[in-house]
């Protein structure tokens, strides 16, 4: 009556902590808008380079301008 594999199978899962959230001071901020704002189309490739979505680093060129 063991022809449910599934229950005899177990996985394991590893959680990776990936810590607290980055703070990025005014001047690395400025380092990113301004790299972002070098060529047409260049936001997207400066997020990935820095690891960042599209998103945060349109939020940081405001926080910059403010």
């Amino acid at each position: 009556m063991d022809s449910d594999r599934r229950s005899a199978q177990v996985e394991r899962l590893e959680v990776v902590d990936t810590g607290r959230r980055r703070r990025w001071s005014k001047d690395e901020m400025l380092k990113i808008v301004m790299e972002s704002l070098q060529a047409p189309r260049q936001v997207a490739a400066t997020a990935r380079r820095y690891g960042v979505s599209r998103s945060i680093a349109a939020a940081m060129a405001t926080v910059v301008s403010a």
